[in-house]
Parts: C-alpha cells; structure tokens; sequence
C-alpha cells in the first residue's frame, strides 16, 4: 500500500492538464507527454510506485483520491488500482487502461540540443504573467534580448495592437526572440531555472519537476 501525499496529488493536477491520461511506471518518477508531443513534463515524487498504472481519465482519478483521507492505492491486482482511506473503511476500485492507447514520454533521458540563453523565473514573475495573459487575453509569451536586457514579453503576435505586459529577467549582450504559446506553460507554481535551446526548446527546471516545452516559429 501506497499513501498519496498532497505534493503528489498536486503534480497528478498538474500534469491532467498536460494530458488526460497518464501512464506511472515502477519507481519515483511520474512523467507526462500531451498529445501534441510539445510538451514533457517529469517529476521526482516521495512515493515509490511498486507497479505500473494505466489511467486513461487521470481526472476522474484525482477526483477520487480527494474524498478520501490520507488515500492510499494498493497494485497487487494486474487489472485494477484499490484506492482506500486511512482507515480502509472506504475504497474505490479503478481498472487500468490499455497502455498502448496513452500518448507517453520516451524512454531515454531526454536532454536540450543546446543551451543558448539562461535565466531564472520566480514564482511570483510566473503568477503575475499566467493573471495578466488571462487577464488580457494574450496568446504569446516571448523570451526577447535588446538592448542589454532580457524581458518576457507578453503579447498577441497576430495582433499589432493588441495589449502587451512584460518583466525584465536579466541583462544580455545578445539579440534574440524565442516564443511561447501562453497555453503551454503548464507550469506548478514554483520558481524555475530556465534554458532556451535556438533548435525549438525550453527547459524549464525547478524543484523536483522539469518541464520540455516547444518553442513556436517566429515567422
């Protein structure tokens, strides 16, 4: 039997908002792929998972180990997960998915193809862009080097007038700008050291949890 703790219900949260469906593997480590394969997230949890668990709605999940107290999931069936509370008074039974039917992460470690700007996002940066993006309604966060600073910049970039917001995260000598869709910064409220890779990518690592997010094209 495995208590769930709330740092873990939190991450499971977090990553059904990256994909629905997940698939955990024996250990410590719980990683999620969304379906357009732009977005990677892998995070260190206190639990060791003794078996593999296929959830296809992992919301559904979530929502059950919430009624209960300290829940606790049991894997010795092949078919099923028992989720049971503290007391084992209360349990509920939920039948794996079809692995092969949930987008997954790859099995290798995965690493950037190069790692051309550096900064670090606080928490508090985080919140204040994810409220003013909605906010605003602005799609686009952007990574841009001018003029000795290093801004994220919040934008529409389908839009020449649209309102804009940005925070100043470092100086540079270069110039360059790497986009984001606001909809894929999926991120746990926490503080990041941030990676751009000019091949595309981004790593965003904090503590415990890392995410691989796409750049999109500057056309």
């Amino acid at each position: 039997m495995t208590v769930i703790s709330q740092p873990t219900l939190e991450v499971l949260k977090n990553f059904c908002a990256i994909n629905k469906s997940i698939v955990i593997k024996p250990g410590n480590t719980i990683s999620t792929l969304s379906l357009n394969k732009n977005i990677l997230a892998i995070a260190k949890v206190e639990e060791q998972f003794e078996s593999q668990i296929s959830i296809y709605d992992l919301g559904v999940f979530i929502g059950g180990l919430n009624t209960l107290d300290a829940p606790k999931i049991d894997t010795t069936n092949d078919n099923y997960v028992t989720v049971s509370d503290s007391s084992g008074i209360y349990k509920s039974r939920f039948f794996y998915a079809d692995p092969d039917i949930i987008t997954q992460p790859p099995e290798r470690e995965i690493t950037l193809p190069s790692e051309d700007v550096k900064f670090r996002l606080r928490s508090v940066d985080l919140d204040k862009l994810q409220r003013v993006a909605s906010i605003y309604s602005l799609s686009d966060l952007c990574l841009v080097g001018f003029k000795g600073n290093m801004e994220l910049q919040l934008t529409d970039k389908k839009n020449d007038t649209s309102n804009s917001f940005s925070v100043n995260v470092g100086q540079t000598d270069d110039e360059f700008c790497y986009c984001f869709k606001v909809e894929n910064l999926k991120l746990i409220k926490g503080d990041y050291n941030v990676t751009v890779s000019k091949k595309n990518v981004a790593l965003f690592e904090g503590e415990m949890i890392k995410y691989f997010i796409a750049l999109e094209p500057n056309a």
